[in-house]
């Protein structure tokens, strides 16, 4: 199955998403709508053992097209009698509740990362069971560098993986950091060695397969690594 910003396909029982507007793979609002409507699809069905999400080419994604997510946040703003500025709840409230539906999926979800993993890219890896990074992979959150915050549930997941002192360093700095440091911050699970991080994510994937609780899992990654 392939849309317009997204390839899916199913080998031996295992879902392959992989974003798929090369080379940055830019999260457009196609992508965004694209993407609700597969996990929810996804959801629903009982096809797959397992998810493993990468990007086409050389990066995982660069993250949100910024000229189109201003442009929407600018049409969706109202002014109030105080001069406020609200948002209207809308493609933003979507795009979170299609994360937090990837966060619940009943099958274990990989995230195998490489090239650049930036913003709402990193956000939906971070609402991934499991990050598997190679090591030339940059990793980031740098809305506030477009006087923006990370909206898709990004600060949350980065407080309860790396602690609240740690997110507030890298929200408000912005600065781009390597798979190294992604590590050290408990943001990704595993750096693994560029010509076989892919391979290696699905055979994971497989091993877990049909016997997935998330209580369990740091038992898998133990298990797996181990062997």
């Amino acid at each position: 199955m392939t849309t317009n910003t997204i390839h899916y396909s199913i080998v031996e029982g295992m879902g392959h998403l992989m974003l798929n507007q090369p080379p940055s793979n830019k999260m457009t609002l196609d992508f965004f709508l694209e993407f609700n409507e597969m996990i929810a699809t996804i959801g629903k069905s009982n096809e797959i053992r397992a998810l493993v999400i990468s990007g086409k080419g050389r990066h995982f994604s660069s993250g949100a097209d910024l000229s189109a997510l201003l442009k929407e946040i600018h049409l969706k703003s109202k002014v109030g009698l105080n001069g406020e500025i609200t948002l209207e709840p809308g493609f933003l409230t979507e795009n979170y509740n299609a994360f937090l539906a990837l966060d619940q999926l009943n099958i274990p979800v990989i995230a195998a990362i490489r090239g650049v993993c930036l913003g709402s890219a990193l956000e939906l890896a971070l609402f991934s069971h499991f990050r598997f990074s190679s090591e030339e992979a940059v990793f980031g959150l740098p809305e506030t560098s477009f006087n923006l915050i990370p909206g898709l549930g990004g600060i949350t997941k980065v407080a309860s993986l790396s602690g609240k002192a740690n997110t507030i360093e890298l929200v408000l700095k912005g600065k781009t950091f390597t798979a190294f440091d992604a590590l050290k911050l408990n943001l990704i699970d595993r750096i693994l060695p560029k010509k076989e991080f892919l391979h290696q994510s699905f055979s994971f994937a497989g091993s877990i397969a049909g016997d997935y609780h998330k209580e369990k899992r740091k038992l898998y990654l133990r298990n797996y690594f181990t062997a």
